[in-house]
């Protein structure tokens, strides 16, 4: 056995590794075991050279090598005659799994890997180097087999003997053991009863710290604790939000002072008496506090004695309750009652206007209808009269007359019908017609007016027939509105242009003028009641205002809209689109004869009153 440890510390290990501190490692582990003979080698192409200059015992070879790696070295030393039978033990220094394989057919023995570990290292060591030692013992006594043999059975017996006296130590060992195990059995179950009811106790007091932590900081109102001497515990996440503020943005209770008057009674060492002998909770009342975004909110402040603290601080809550929506709201409920009573008396104020222009309009009509009558005798007795100079126009005041008369009864069929339209009273009585053919002829009944006043009326359409819903004779009020006005603001030798596009599912209608215009910034109001783009007292054409407020009313009335584009000295053009549908169950289809027939004069005068010839 001497002998075997003689050849363990004087054996020769060869370490073949590139970094310095597992090598260092290595050689401590060595050093500390009693072993003196070892060199290291980090140069790969030296290794070979170091060997055969003195053949180890053991060659440690650290597989992750730069210029070659520890396989293709290994079989490279094996190659060698001379080095066939030195343990090569692997060393593993990087984070990837060891080939195993690998390692027995390069010729490795085994391998360790990192980080290393003392026992193990040794262990493994003289593992490899016990092994050669005999096979050099076995070789050695080659030729002297009883000396070898003797030699082995006084190992084996010295081996049985220490493995006896290890066996009987160990039988002496357990017995000892077990009884200092079942004392410590005994022991450990007080200890663990102990140990659970304690660690069930601390739970509970975790718990319960963590559900009160909890509900302060995830409460809905504000809560602030504070001491005695003014300092500010804690401030939960609804404080934060609400002020905007953060402990450590104001950690006293005589900065909070400075905004909000809610914490200066904090500030006195007399209601801190009150608070602390109160065993209730005290209503501070309403308090302003400016938030840190210079906002202001209102709260409604409590505060309560919570308790002593371990450092002997009395300990005080502080709870805001956010009232600022309310008061808004409050503000607000009085802002819309104020409102809605304002409204009601605009509504009754709109009711009495409403009715007093459809009676008043109701009014007007029957001295107008007595006019007319008057009139159209007095035609008649005009016929029979001989004036002296025939180039007198005998009828040049009757047309004066009957023109104003017009007029009158325009602005009255205005209001009328926009009165209607305000009630809900007003209906269209739509039926299945050619609307080509309709606009065609309710322009072409005016083609002769407008050319008397020096102005070309052009008809175009890219469809010849198109059946739909639609109510003829208020299509017809809307074309000759919008006609009178393109006249009307229309200067000898102007243009005209009537024109429609099928589109499928919508019929468009484009009434343009190369009027005057209208400017940009009045495109927005001509469709509102009683406006007129030209304000001013000289003004050359008169106006109610009403007309294309009704023609965008019973436009909407056939489910379509109205637009308009303008440019000053460059003329108008309205758009208007009505949805192409059919009335279900109509018995026939309308007659444009009951449109455009013996009242059609009649409407173009009425339409038309506002120009004078």
């Amino acid at each position: 056995m001497k002998n075997l440890e003689n050849f363990f510390y004087k054996a020769n290990i060869l370490i073949v590794h590139e970094y310095f501190e597992d090598s260092r490692v290595l050689i401590k582990f060595l050093n500390y075991r009693g072993y003196i003979n070892i060199k290291s080698v980090k140069k790969s192409e030296s290794i070979i050279k170091s060997i055969k200059e003195n053949i180890p015992d053991m060659i440690l070879i650290n597989i992750n090598l730069e210029a070659i790696n520890g396989y293709e070295l290994c079989e490279v030393i094996r190659k060698d005659d001379d080095l066939m039978d030195v343990p090569i033990i692997f060393i593993n220094t990087g984070g990837e799994a060891i080939d195993r394989n690998k390692i027995y057919i390069v010729g490795g023995n085994d391998y360790l890997s990192t980080p290393l570990e003392y026992e193990e290292v040794i262990n493994r060591i003289e593992m490899h180097l016990r092994i050669k030692f005999m096979e050099h013992k076995i070789k050695f006594h080659k030729g002297n087999y009883d000396t070898t043999s003797t030699e082995l059975k006084s190992w084996n017996k010295v081996l049985l003997k220490r493995n006896s006296d290890l066996v009987n130590e160990v039988i002496e060992k357990d017995n000892q053991l077990d009884e200092i195990t079942f004392e410590l059995k005994e022991f450990n179950i007080i200890l663990e009863e102990e140990m659970n009811e304690r660690t069930r106790t601390e739970e509970a007091l975790k718990e319960s710290e963590r559900q009160l932590r909890h509900s302060i900081e995830e409460a809905p109102v504000p809560i602030m604790l504070y001491t005695e001497d003014g300092f500010v515990k804690k401030i939960n996440r609804s404080w934060s939000d609400i002020t905007g503020y953060r402990l450590e943005d104001i950690p006293m209770i005589s900065e909070w002072a400075d905004i909000s008057e809610a914490f200066k009674e904090e500030l006195s060492s007399t209601n801190i008496k009150k608070l602390f002998n109160s065993e209730k909770r005290q209503n501070n009342g309403e308090f302003s506090i400016r938030t840190h975004d210079g906002n202001i909110r209102i709260c409604n402040f409590y505060s309560a004695y919570i308790g002593d603290l371990e450092d002997g601080h009395k300990l005080f809550m502080k709870v805001a309750i956010d009232v600022t929506e309310k008061k808004h709201m409050e503000e607000l409920q009085k802002s819309v009652e104020e409102e809605r009573k304002k409204l009601y008396e605009i509504k009754e104020y709109d009711r009495i206007r409403t009715e007093f222009f459809s009676n008043i309009s109701h009014e007007l009509r029957t001295p107008i209808s007595v006019i007319f009558s008057a009139l159209q005798i007095h035609e008649l007795r005009l016929k029979d009269c001989i004036f002296e100079n025939r180039s007198i126009d005998k009828y040049k005041y009757t047309k004066i007359m009957k023109q104003n008369c017009y007029r009158i009864l325009r602005l009255i069929n205005n209001i009328i019908d926009i009165t209607k339209i305000d009630s809900g009273y007003f209906n269209i009585n739509e039926h299945n017609i050619d609307i080509i053919a309709l606009i065609e002829n309710i322009t072409l009944s005016v083609a002769d007016y407008i050319e008397n006043k020096g102005l070309s009326l052009i008809f175009d359409t890219n469809v010849e027939e198109k059946i739909m819903s639609c109510d003829p004779e208020k299509i017809e009020r809307i074309i000759l509105n919008i006609l009178s006005n393109a006249v009307k603001f229309t200067s000898s030798g102007g243009k005209i242009t009537v024109s429609i596009e099928d589109c499928y599912d919508k019929i468009c209608i484009k009434i343009k003028d190369t009027g005057r215009g209208i400017p940009q910034d009045k495109l927005n109001s001509i469709f509102e009641r009683f406006i007129q783009v030209d304000k001013s007292l000289a003004r050359d054409h008169e106006g109610s205002g009403i007309g294309l407020s009704l023609v965008k009313s019973l436009v909407e009335l056939h489910g379509g809209v109205i637009s308009v584009k303008s440019k000053i000295s460059c003329g108008t053009e309205f758009v208007i689109y009505i949805p192409c549908k059919l009335v279900k169950n109509a018995e026939e289809q309308y007659s444009l004869c009951s449109s455009i027939g013996g009242d059609c004069i009649e409407k173009i005068n009425i339409e038309f009153s506002d120009i004078y010839n």
